[in-house]
C-alpha cells in the first residue's frame, strides 16, 4: 500500500494535470493499492509543524527560471522537505510517494516510474527520485540512472531529481533530524534546490537510492486548452533561457527539442 502525497503550491490548471497524470495512475492501480493525500499549500497544511524556513514572495508570472527576482524560491529547496516530511509525519502505510502538482508526464517516463515503483516495492533500494534533466548527456535521453547511495556514507553535494520520490519509509531518517540537519546548513544557496536539499532525507545506515532522469516536465504555465507535450516540453525549456534568441546553456536541449519526431 502506498501513500500518494501531493505537497507544495497548486500551480496551472489542474484539471489537464490530472487528465496527464491518471494514466500513471492507472498503471499503478495494476501493481499495488494506493491512497492519495492532499498536503499541498495552504488549506493541506493545516496539520504541519510551523515552517522554520523563509518561504519567500510569490512568483511574479511569467516565471523566468533564469533570473531569481521572478522565483518565490527563498529557501525553497529545504522548505519542500519540511513539507514532504510533515506529508510522511501524518501517513503511514510503508511506501510514500510525492508528486508535485505541476509535473508533466509522457509515455516513457510512466514506464519508468512503474518499473522503479516495482523494485521499490520489492525492496531491492529503498529511495528513488525521479525528474528530468537537460544538459549534457542527459537531454532527451528517455531513462538514465544515477547512484545516489548504496553505502553508509552520503556522498558529498550530490543532487537528486524531486519531480516525484517513491520511498520505502525505513529507509526514511526522521523528521527531527532531517529539518535539524537543513537548519545546520549555511548559505541560502544550500537551501534553495530541491534537487540539493532532499538527499538529506535518507538514513546513513543500509539504504539505497537511486536518481532516474527521464522524459518528465514541470509545467511552466496556465493553459485555455489542453496541451500536446511538444507544447509543455517547449514551455518548460524556454522557462530557463531569455528568449530563442539567447539560448545559451539551454541550445542543445532545444536543438533536440526541434529535431525530436513528436507523435502527439
Amino acid at each position: 500500500m502506498i501513500d500518494v502525497v501531493y505537497t507544495g503550491d497548486i500551480r496551472h490548471n489542474q484539471e489537464f494535470i490530472k487528465k496527464n497524470n491518471q494514466p500513471f495512475f492507472d498503471k499503478l492501480k495494476e501493481i499495488t493499492e494506493f491512497k492519495i493525500h492532499d498536503f499541498t499549500n495552504p488549506n493541506g497544511e493545516k496539520d504541519f509543524t510551523p515552517c522554520p524556513f523563509d518561504r519567500g514572495g510569490p512568483d511574479i508570472a511569467p516565471i523566468k527560471y533564469y533570473d531569481r527576482k521572478f522565483q518565490r524560491r527563498g529557501q525553497g529547496g529545504a522548505v519542500q522537505v519540511w513539507q514532504f516530511m510533515n506529508a510522511v509525519e501524518l501517513t503511514e502505510n510503508p511506501f510514500i510517494l510525492k508528486m508535485r502538482t505541476d509535473v508533466w508526464l509522457t509515455k516513457d517516463s510512466i514506464e519508468v516510474l512503474i518499473k522503479e515503483i516495482k523494485r521499490v516495492l520489492n525492496k531491492e533500494y529503498e529511495v528513488a527520485y525521479f525528474g528530468s534533466d537537460w544538459l549534457d548527456e542527459t537531454i532527451g535521453v528517455k531513462h538514465l540512472t544515477y547512484v545516489v547511495k548504496e553505502s553508509e556514507k552520503l556522498p558529498p553535494d550530490l543532487p537528486t531529481q524531486d519531480f516525484i520520490i517513491m520511498a520505502n519509509r525505513n529507509g526514511l531518517k526522521d523528521f527531527n533530524e532531517t529539518i535539524d540537519e537543513l537548519k545546520e546548513l549555511s548559505g541560502g544557496s544550500l537551501v534553495r534546490s530541491g534537487n540539493r536539499c532532499f538527499r538529506y532525507i535518507l538514513k546513513e545506515v543500509m539504504t539505497k537510492a537511486f536518481r532516474h532522469v527521464c522524459q518528465m516536465y514541470c509545467v511552466r504555465q496556465y493553459y485555455k486548452d489542453y496541451p500536446t507535450t511538444k507544447q509543455v516540453c517547449y514551455d518548460y525549456l524556454m522557462s530557463y533561457v531569455r528568449n530563442e534568441h539567447e539560448e545559451g546553456k539551454m541550445k542543445p536541449a532545444l536543438d533536440w527539442y526541434r529535431e525530436n519526431n513528436w507523435n502527439d
